[in-house]
C-alpha cells in the first residue's frame, strides 16, 4: 500500500468539508425536484449547474488530497464491543472515477434537454438523475463495506426508478422489476461478505483489513467465502454471466438513462468494488472470476451479432466490455481495468447518445429501419463512428490504450492459451456487430436529401464524448501513454500486435460488407434464432425458477383462500352461532328468570298490600291468626 494519511474526525461536517458542494448540492436539488414543481427550463439549467458546481468542488477540494491518499474516519455507532465507522478514502482512483461520472452525467443531462423535452414528469426524471449521481458519489468515496453497501443499494434503487420511468409502458415496468430482483440476489452476496469479513476481522474498514492481512495468513477460509460472496454481488450488478439477463431488458428506459446507468456508471460499480477489495482475493477466486469474465465476453458478443435492436446490441456490448475489465482484474492488472473502465464510459456513452438521436428522430430501434442516418445527421454519425472504432480498440482511439493493452498484457503473460484465443475471437465478433450497425446507418436513403440541423443539446454531448474517445484525451502519443492528465505504467504495445488487431477488425468489417447473411441475420436460421434469444437463458430461468415459484404461489393462494380463509370464516360463523345462542339464552332464560323473580315479588307485594288496611283491629286479628298457626305447628 502507498503511504497514506488517516484523519480521525469528530463530526460529519469535517468529513464532508471537501465535498459538501459535490455531494450535498445534487442531493438538495433531488429533494426539491421531487416535491416541488418547477418549469422545464429551471429544472434543466439547475441540474446542469449542480453537476458543474459539484465538479468544481471536486477539483478545488479533492484533487490536492490524492497524493498521498487520505482516509477520513468518523465513529458512527457501536453494538456491544464493536464500533462502526464512516470511512472515506481520497485517492487518485476515486478522483478519476468521479471525474468520469461528472463528465458523463453532465453530457447526459445536457442531451436529456433535447431527448426528454416536453416529457411528462420532466422534473422527476432529473430528480432521479441527481439522486443516482449522489449515490454514485458516495459509493466511490466510501471505504467502509457497510457504507459502500448503503450507497450500493441507493444506486440500485435509482436505477430501478429510471428504468421504469415510463410508468405507462408495461415492458419498462417488467424490466425494472427484473433488474431489481436480480440485483437483490447479488446484494445477498454482499451482505454475506460483510458478515464473514466482520466476523473475521472485527472491522469493515478496507484499509484496516488490508493492514491486518499484511501479517495474517493468506489462506484464511473466511477470505475464500467472502471473495465468492462479493463476486456474486459483482456479477449481478455488472451484468455478468449468469446474472446478465436484466441488462438487455433495462434498455426499455429512456436512452439517456441507458447511456448514464447501463453503460458508463452503475454497471461499473461492481468493477470499482473489485478494484477496492481485490487485495484479499485468493488465487482460486481470481481464477473463478477469469472463467466468468471470458464466458461473458464471448457470450455477449455472440448475442449482440444476432440482434436487430440497436440498444440491445449496445447492451450486450456493455456486458462484453465489463468482462474485459474483470478479466484484467483476474490476471492482477487492476490499473488497466481502471483505465478501461474510464475509456469505456466515454465511448459507450457516446454510442448510446448517438443511438438515441437515431431512435428519437426515426421512432424505431430496429437497425434495419435506420438507413440514411449518416446523411440525416452527419455530425452524430461521425461521433458514432469514432466511438465504434474505440469499442473495437483501434489505434488512435482511447480504448487502444486500455482494451488493446489488456489483450497485449495477458498474451505477454500467458501466450496464446485458450483464454487469450477467445479474447481475440471477441475482437472479431465486436467488429462484426458494430459494423452491422454502421453499414445500416451508412446505407443511402433517397427520401433524405438534406442534413437536419438540430439543437446544441443534441450535438454538444456526442461531440464531447467522441473527443474523449480519442487518444488525444489521454496522451500526446497515439501509441503510448505520455503526458496529459492520466498516466499509467504500461509498456508500449507491440506494433505487430496492433496490426494483428487491426487485421481481425478489418476482417470482421469486410465479412459484414461482403456476406449478406451476416448483415441480415435472418431469424429463420436456427443458430441466429438461438443467439437472438440469448441462448434461451431467460426461458431456462423462467422454467427452473419463475414457473415453480408461480406454482407455489398459486398453491399458497388456494390454501389461503380455501383453507386459511375457510378456517377463519368457519371460526367467525361459529362465533356468530354462539353469539346468537347467547343472545337467545340471555333474552329468554336469564332475562326471563329475572323477570319471573320480579313478577313473583310483585305478586307477593300485591297480596301483602291487601292486608295493609290501616285498621288496628285487622292487624290484631292477623297477629292472633299467625300465633294460632305457630302454636299449631309447634304442638
Amino acid at each position: 500500500m502507498d503511504q497514506a494519511i488517516t484523519y480521525q474526525v469528530d463530526s460529519l461536517l469535517q468529513v464532508l468539508d471537501f465535498s459538501a458542494i459535490g455531494f450535498l448540492l445534487p442531493l438538495l436539488f433531488f429533494i426539491l425536484f421531487s416535491f416541488v414543481r418547477f418549469s422545464e427550463r429551471i429544472v434543466y439549467w439547475t441540474a446542469i449547474a449542480a453537476i458543474i458546481a459539484s465538479y468544481g468542488s471536486l477539483l478545488y477540494f479533492l484533487k490536492p488530497l490524492v497524493n498521498p491518499h487520505q482516509y477520513y474516519t468518523l465513529d458512527w455507532f457501536s453494538i456491544a464491543q464493536s464500533k462502526f465507522q464512516i470511512t472515506l478514502l481520497i485517492d487518485e482512483t476515486c478522483f478519476w472515477v468521479l471525474s468520469m461520472i461528472h463528465l458523463v452525467t453532465l453530457m447526459v443531462i445536457i442531451f436529456s434537454g433535447y431527448y426528454m423535452k416536453s416529457e411528462l414528469r420532466f422534473e422527476k426524471y432529473f430528480a432521479y438523475i441527481l439522486f443516482f449521481f449522489t449515490a454514485m458519489f458516495g459509493l466511490v468515496l466510501a471505504n467502509n463495506l457497510f457504507l459502500i453497501y448503503i450507497f450500493w443499494e441507493l444506486v440500485g434503487f435509482a436505477s430501478y426508478a429510471l428504468i421504469g420511468f415510463w410508468r405507462t409502458k408495461e415492458s419498462a415496468i417488467i424490466a425494472n422489476k427484473k433488474a431489481f430482483i436480480i440485483n437483490r440476489i447479488g446484494d445477498l452476496g454482499f451482505l454475506a461478505a460483510i458478515y464473514i469479513l466482520f466476523n473475521q476481522f472485527q472491522t469493515l474498514n478496507l484499509n484496516s483489513i488490508e493492514v491486518m492481512l499484511q501479517t495474517a495468513p493468506k489462506d484464511l477460509p473466511a477470505l475464500y467465502f467472502a471473495s465468492i460472496a462479493i463476486l456474486l454481488a459483482v456479477i449481478a450488478k455488472s451484468a455478468q454471466f449468469p446474472l446478465h439477463v436484466w441488462l438487455p431488458d433495462a434498455m426499455e428506459g429512456p436512452t439517456p438513462v441507458s447511456a448514464l446507468i447501463h453503460a458508463a456508471t452503475m454497471v461499473i460499480a461492481g468493477v470499482y468494488l473489485l478494484l477496492r477489495v481485490a487485495f484479499f482475493f485468493p488465487l482460486e477466486a481470481l481464477l473463478f472470476l477469469k472463467y466468468i469474465s471470458i464466458i461473458s465476453i464471448v457470450m455477449a458478443s455472440l448475442f449482440a451479432i444476432a440482434q436487430q435492436d440497436i440498444k440491445k446490441i449496445l447492451a450486450y456490448s456493455t456486458i462484453s466490455q465489463i468482462g474485459f475489465m474483470l478479466f484484467a482484474i483476474s490476471i492482477g492488472n487492476q490499473p488497466l481495468a481502471l483505465f478501461h473502465l474510464l475509456t469505456h464510459a466515454f465511448f459507450k456513452a457516446a454510442l448510446f447518445l448517438t443511438a438515441g438521436v437515431f431512435i428519437h428522430e426515426n421512432k424505431t430501434q430496429d437497425i434495419r429501419n435506420l438507413s440514411g442516418a449518416a446523411q440525416q445527421f452527419p455530425i452524430v454519425f461521425i461521433a458514432f463512428s469514432i466511438a465504434a472504432a474505440a469499442l473495437i480498440g483501434l489505434p488512435f482511439t482511447a480504448a487502444y490504450f486500455s482494451k488493446e493493452a489488456i489483450l497485449f498484457a495477458t498474451i505477454q503473460q500467458h501466450g496464446l492459451d485458450i483464454f487469450n484465443i477467445l479474447l481475440l475471437f471477441s475482437v472479431l465478433l465486436t467488429s462484426i456487430y458494430i459494423a452491422r450497425i454502421w453499414f445500416y446507418l451508412f446505407a443511402k436513403n433517397d427520401s433524405i436529401n438534406t442534413p437536419q440541423a438540430k439543437s446544441v443539446a443534441m450535438n454538444l454531448p456526442v461531440i464531447v464524448l467522441a473527443i474523449a474517445s480519442l487518444f488525444a484525451a489521454f496522451s500526446i502519443n497515439p501509441f503510448h501513454l505520455q503526458g496529459f492528465w492520466f498516466t499509467i505504467d504500461t509498456e508500449t504495445i507491440n506494433p505487430i500486435f496492433s496490426i494483428s488487431i487491426v487485421f481481425l477488425s478489418v476482417a470482421g468489417i469486410l465479412a459484414v460488407k461482403f456476406i449478406p447473411s451476416i448483415l441480415l441475420m435472418d431469424e429463420k436460421n436456427a443458430i441466429i434464432y438461438f443467439l437472438k434469444n440469448g441462448a434461451f437463458i431467460d426461458r431456462f430461468y423462467v422454467y427452473i425458477f419463475i414457473k415453480p415459484i408461480q406454482q407455489i404461489a398459486t398453491i399458497l393462494k388456494w390454501l389461503d383462500k380455501n383453507i386459511v380463509d375457510g378456517l377463519v370464516n368457519g371460526i367467525a360463523n361459529f362465533a356468530i352461532v354462539i353469539a346468537k345462542c347467547s343472545d337467545w339464552f340471555d333474552r329468554n332464560i336469564i332475562d326471563g328468570l329475572v323477570n319471573l323473580i320480579a313478577l313473583i315479588a310483585k305478586r307477593i307485594g300485591d297480596i301483602i298490600r291487601i292486608t295493609q288496611t290501616g285498621r288496628v283491629q285487622t292487624y290484631f286479628l292477623l297477629a292472633l291468626m299467625l300465633m294460632a298457626i305457630v302454636v299449631w305447628f309447634i304442638y
